[in-house]
């Protein structure tokens, strides 16, 4: 007979400490369901402006006491009272063994989620700051990827923007390219005329004429090149260094000393390419110049 008496042992008294802390929690968090719907029945009875001073007067309830209590049974009453109807049935919600303390946390969680997180956590075996830290996790994981797709459409957008760009230059070659096929072509002809001219002997001063002609054509074309030439690698740097500017922007937001060391080296490069261009081309000394000078000196 005494071999059936467990042993009284601290382990065994702490178990049941919290399992009836556990009990006393789920009776604590029915009866605040209970008193929070009765809150709401009053609030909607009282005239408007009433409700605090009755708080006051008749329960010594705070507005935002009451207003926990309301929300607790906003989202815990229907499925606790669901659960007290099923006659202990196996399918009730997760949410009916919570405590006091428990649901109150878990207020942080939306409802439709609220079920997955018990289940994923085994938030009955959690202390109560292990479960504020993991509904703080979880805010926590929302946000940063909330963040990180802020940062993708930032980049999708960016991308765009230099797709954009760049079918716009491509678009600006082709009509250069054109124009260039054009202006040769006049060439083209004119040279065909002055050969024509020739081979019927026409006079000398048609001739210069002609060649004169022919000299303005290619001088026009060829300045018509160069131009073209010239438009596109200006355009080129212009975009290049907008491109530029916009990345350090970026980069300002993310890494500021990223962004300070590539500013420094990029006006480095700029300083360098506009002392080059001041004395460009540059002079070239021939030995006959170096001879001479020095000839000039004995």
């Amino acid at each position: 007979m005494n071999d059936l008496i467990t042993e009284r042992t601290p382990l065994v008294i702490a178990a049941e400490i919290n399992t009836i802390r556990h009990q006393a929690g789920k009776i604590l968090l029915a009866s605040a369901i209970e008193i929070g719907r009765r809150l709401k029945e009053a609030k909607d009875l009282l005239p408007y402006g009433e409700w605090g001073k009755w708080l006051k007067e008749s329960v010594s309830y705070s507005q935002r006491t009451a207003d926990r209590l309301m929300q607790l049974c906003e989202e815990y009453g229907t499925k606790l009272l669901a659960s007290s109807d099923s006659d202990g049935k196996s399918d009730s919600s997760p949410v009916t063994n919570l405590t006091y303390t428990q649901a109150l946390i878990l207020l942080g969680v939306p409802e439709d989620e609220r079920e997955e997180f018990i289940a994923e956590h085994d938030v009955e075996s959690m202390t109560r700051l292990e479960l504020q830290q993991a509904v703080k996790d979880r805010e926590q994981a929302i946000q940063e990827k909330k963040d990180l797709q802020k940062d993708l459409n930032l980049k999708s957008s960016e991308l765009a923007q230099l797709t954009t760009q760049a079918k716009g230059l491509e678009q600006q070659v082709k009509d250069y390219k054109s124009k260039y096929s054009a202006e040769q072509e006049k060439v083209t002809l004119k040279q065909r005329e002055l050969e024509a001219a020739k081979k019927e002997v026409p006079s000398a001063r048609k001739i210069t004429e002609l060649e004169k002609k022919l000299e303005d054509v290619e001088t026009k074309a060829s300045r018509m090149t160069v131009d073209a030439q010239f438009t596109i690698h200006r355009d080129n740097m212009i975009n290049a260094y907008d491109e530029l500017l916009k990345m350090l922007t970026v980069l300002d937001r993310t890494d500021s000393e990223m962004k300070e060391n590539y500013r420094e080296t990029a006006s480095k490069i700029v300083e360098n390419m506009a002392k080059t261009l001041k004395v460009w081309p540059p002079v070239i000394k021939t030995n006959l110049s170096i001879n001479t000078t020095h000839s000039e000196r004995s």
